[in-house]
């Protein structure tokens, strides 16, 4: 399986948060069968994914992560299966403008996205930061659907650059550092290193999901916005040739991103940050480190690319397929 140098665990509020999450869900209309059905919710367990990636998270704040999490898995699903398929530009833009109206409170919440977000938004407290990445992620699903609506496989550096948009990181970091109370100097978090690391920290779980999602996305025609098919095109190389370099690539953001906790008793010294800073700082790595080995082991569990009704459900599983060998340990 893929590389991956941290260690996994599991909060002890999984079992209490999974069903916190999934009465969430159901309440917001999530489970109409467009696209989820129970099954498929159960099967791809996205109540389990905050338990892994936020392990050390108090419960009440465990569930909330679970929110915001599952609603931005709920929203990705919609959008490709409602409008990316479909090639349907017109319905994509009214589903993000929707969106967008919810979060600034101007347009009532109809749809299940919608009831979500207005939910979420209600008991959050959103700083123009916050609206800003949204509005960013938003606009980053718009920006997939134009693409594949023209047939068009964008430049291997555009698609890293939008898909850290598209996958929220800055967001998934935020919640990481608040889930362990590490409050530290804003001119810290935009020091050039710093944002190095949430970079790369988004780019392991973006990365990988286009290799593992690859058979139930793009190589179904879903989607041209995949990085096994920019590498592909860019070097006029084979499908799993392609899959090889995306899979070095998320193996080269893992070795940054050591590098770079490796340096940060040096940036401490610099930014002269005293005792609590320091702590701070390291509980915010160490999230980091738990939130990767999470979502990996996350996306081992889930069938969420795999899902068939009649298939047997497997507690863990190694991507088949398009870039299983560069997938697995060699």
């Amino acid at each position: 399986m893929f590389d991956m140098p941290f260690a996994a665990r599991l909060s002890p509020h999984v079992d209490r948060v999974r069903e916190h999450t999934r009465a969430w869900v159901r309440d917001m209309g999530m489970l109409n069968g467009a696209p989820w059905t129970e099954a498929f919710y159960d099967a791809a367990d996205y109540g389990g994914f905050a338990p892994l990636t936020h392990p050390t998270a108090s419960l009440d704040d465990l569930k909330h992560i679970s929110d915001w999490h599952t609603w931005g898995f709920y929203v990705s699903d919609a959008f490709r299966d409602g409008f990316l398929r479909t090639r349907n530009v017109v319905g994509g833009k009214a589903f993000v403008a929707r969106l967008k109206s919810v979060l600034t409170g101007s347009a009532p919440a109809l749809h299940p996205a919608e009831k979500g977000l207005a939910d979420l938004v209600s008991r959050s407290t959103l700083d123009a930061e916050d609206q800003e990445h949204l509005a960013e992620y938003l606009d980053a699903l718009l920006w997939e659907l134009h693409n594949t609506a023209q047939g068009r496989v964008p430049d291997p550096i555009d698609l890293v650059e939008m898909r850290r948009r598209s996958i929220a990181t800055d967001l998934s970091a935020k919640l990481a550092r608040k889930s362990v109370a590490a409050e530290l100097p804003a001119e810290l978090l935009r020091n050039s290193t710093m944002r190095a690391l949430v970079d790369s920290f988004g780019d392991v779980p973006a990365l990988r999901q286009e290799i593992v999602g690859f058979g139930h996305t793009y190589a179904t025609g879903a989607s041209t916005t995949s990085a096994v098919l920019a590498v592909q095109q860019f070097f006029e190389c084979e499908p799993q040739q392609a899959a090889d370099v995306v899979a070095d690539l998320i193996a080269a953001r893992l070795r940054q991103i050591c590098s770079i906790i490796g340096d940060l008793p040096s940036i401490a010294a610099e930014y002269d940050l005293g005792t609590e800073a320091q702590a701070a700082l390291q509980r915010y790595v160490e999230a980091l480190k738990s939130w990767l080995a999470g979502e990996l082991l996350w996306t081992q569990r889930s069938r969420r690319f795999s899902f068939s009704p009649t298939s047997t459900r497997r507690s863990f599983h190694s991507p088949t397929g398009l870039g299983t060998a560069a997938a697995l340990v060699r």
